[in-house]
């Protein structure tokens, strides 16, 4: 018995020793981030003599420099030095100590020791020129990568490095010519210095530093036609700067020169339309247009004129008719010179919506899409979209039930599917529109646990819309009038859907449909293009509403309307900071995180890190 307490005792002994270092490291680096490094030199000094590894070291160095104990440093330093006397990182430690001893001389031995111990290859220069740059020495650092480009063993190129270095001395001239050195060197950098240029440069300001950077491209490009990363470099600078036009120049030039056939043409298109400069990317289908090869980027670019255009109108408040009707007839001969199949079904999908929803010609929608449908061609799943663009159009036209027999098809037909998620859903809201409250219901049900999170929020909202309204006196006429309204939206027609919601305000005041009432009457605001009546209303919901359901909905699209239309990039933060802040669980926090980020400046989460690729 005796013997087995005793050997127990052991044990016990034996791991309290085992978890002592575990808890003397806890303990330092707790006294260290505290910024009480006297303690924390206590626990390192104790670490380090059972274990004189590099991280305890450092620690301990740190710890004696914060207080600051110089001399213990000093010695500490020393007898590293001598048992690694050919280690070159702890010169750059004894010089650094030395200078905040007030011995400046006797430091810049250290540093030239330093350098003398620095060997040729890779490794060693890189480490030395880190120790330089953990002390704030970039000077030394920048020495320490051109020696090792001078006279490096392995041929390794530290353009990179010091551009990097370049830039945080501020010193623009020198990091663009680093830059520019390395591309000309090796192309498979470009991407990596595309990236450090948006670091270090505000391409959204134009000023002296990014001045510096389009001359020297123009310097070599002049120097040096034939090098076209250089051009290539120049016109993504012209992109990031959304000078489209120039960049439309220099792309035409280089398209002409390399023979594309208009590709980087197209690509310019694709951004100019998305930062609606119409104008450009009219220019740059017209060019590949007039390429004339007959190949794919013809027939892309005779289909992108009229999208693009298409596009111009129907985000135009009330667009001209006779303007519709050339757009209309524009797209008319594009399929048909083309051909109507799968490569122009989306086309034929863009003018039933033209004249469905702006050219008020709903049976020429319905007849197009139908025709559409018929297509033996294509695929079940663009059919089954064509499917519900045509139940959409019903439901404009007023025949809601031709519309909920469509929208069934697509849900048979895709039950899985996210397409038959949202097909199931616009059923769900022809039956609310119809007043069939109760079988609403029911089809919501099933899309709450959609793995589409917009269909399962829409979903979560009609359903708790009407479970609210008639739990509460069963009484289903305001949520009638309400389902009448936003019908009437949805078919255009905004007076009657606003008289609707005015009967509602008036006969039902103080009802629970108050929220929603002011998010229908932000929807006809945001239709007619009255950006500051539909922010007024918003703002109203988050004001009465503080705990509702749409809440979060309103901080959102608030967020949107100042960053877009109201042009208020501050109040569009304090939105969305309030959706991050008090609304945690919502769906929309991730886009309000990266709309938030976007106008504070902060650098996006996927830029990599400020190190070379690796060779080709």
């Amino acid at each position: 018995m005796k013997r087995a307490l005793l050997a127990t005792f052991v044990a016990f002994l034996a791991l309290l020793a085992q978890a002592q270092p575990g808890t003397d490291e806890q303990l330092a680096a707790q006294y260290f981030q505290q910024g009480d490094f006297a303690r924390a030199i206590l626990y390192y000094e104790k670490l380090y003599k059972q274990q004189p590894t590099d991280y305890y070291y450092e620690q301990l160095l740190r710890s004696q420099l914060g207080v600051p104990d110089l001399e213990a440093a000093q010695k500490l330093v020393k007898e590293r030095m001598r048992r690694n006397s050919d280690d070159p990182r702890y010169p750059i430690d004894m010089g650094h100590v030395l200078e905040l001893a007030g011995e400046p001389d006797k430091a810049q031995k250290e540093y030239d020791r330093a350098f003398k111990l620095m060997r040729g290859d890779q490794g060693s220069v890189r480490m030395v020129a880190s120790a330089f740059s953990g002390y704030n020495k970039l000077d030394l650092a920048l020495e320490a990568y051109e020696r090792g480009q001078r006279n490096g063993s392995d041929g390794a190129d530290y353009s990179f490095e010091m551009a990097n270095l370049h830039a945080m001395k501020g010193d623009v001239p020198r990091m663009v010519q680093s830059y520019m050195d390395l591309v000309a060197r090796n192309e498979a950098y470009l991407q990596a210095v595309q990236n450090a240029l948006s670091r270090h440069l505000d391409f959204e300001v134009a000023d002296a530093r990014t001045e510096v950077l389009r001359t020297e491209l123009l310097r070599r490009i002049q120097r040096d036609p034939s090098k076209t990363i250089f051009q290539e470099l120049l016109i993504w600078m012209l992109i990031q700067q959304k000078d489209l036009d120039a960049a439309f120049v220099q792309s035409k030039a280089m398209d002409k020169r390399l023979d594309e056939g208009g590709a980087r043409l197209m690509e310019l298109a694709r951004i100019a339309e998305a930062n609606k400069d119409f104008a450009v990317a009219f220019k740059c289908h017209d060019y590949v247009i007039g390429l004339g090869r007959n190949d794919a980027n013809y027939f892309e670019a005779r289909k992108g004129a009229v999208r693009t255009r298409y596009v111009q109108l129907t985000e135009q408040p009330e667009p001209a008719p006779a303007e519709l009707a050339e757009l209309d007839q524009r797209m008319a001969a594009t399929i048909t010179d083309m051909g109507l199949g799968k490569h122009t079904v989306e086309l034929l999908r863009e003018r039933a919506h033209l004249k469905a929803y702006y050219m008020e010609q709903r049976d020429e929608a319905i007849a197009l899409l139908e025709e559409g449908i018929a297509l033996p061609m294509i695929d079940n799943k663009t059919k089954g979209e064509l499917k519900l663009d045509l139940g959409d159009v019903y439901l404009l036209n007023g025949d809601i039930w031709e519309a909920s027999l469509l929208y069934s098809q697509v849900d048979l037909d895709f039950k899985h599917d996210v397409l038959g998620h949202e097909a199931r859903l616009r059923n769900a809201k022809v039956s609310f529109y119809a007043g069939d409250f109760l079988w609403a219901q029911a089809q919501l049900g099933v899309l709450k646990a959609s793995t589409s999170k917009l269909i399962a929020n829409d979903a979560m909202e009609l359903s708790l819309r009407i479970t609210d309204n008639l739990a509460i006196d069963s009484n289903a006429v305001p949520l009638s009038y309400f389902a009448r309204a936003e019908l009437l939206r949805v078919q255009h027609l905004y007076d009657r859907a606003l008289l609707t919601l005015d009967s509602i305000d008036a006969e039902f005041p103080m009802h629970s449909l108050g929220d929603d009432v002011l998010y229908e009457r932000y929807r006809i605001a945001m239709a007619r293009r009255q950006y500051a009546e539909a922010a007024t209303y918003l703002e109203k919901v988050v004001e009465l509403y503080p705990i509702d359901i749409l809440v979060d909905n309103a901080l959102l699209d608030l967020g949107k309307l100042y960053e877009g239309p109201l042009h208020d990039p501050e109040q569009a933060k304090a939105k969305y900071e309030k959706l991050l802040f008090e609304h945690t669980g919502s769906i929309f926090v991730p886009e309000a995180r990266e709309r938030y980020r976007k106008l504070r400046g902060d650098v996006p989460d996927n830029l990599p890190e400020q190190k070379p690729p690796p060779q080709p």
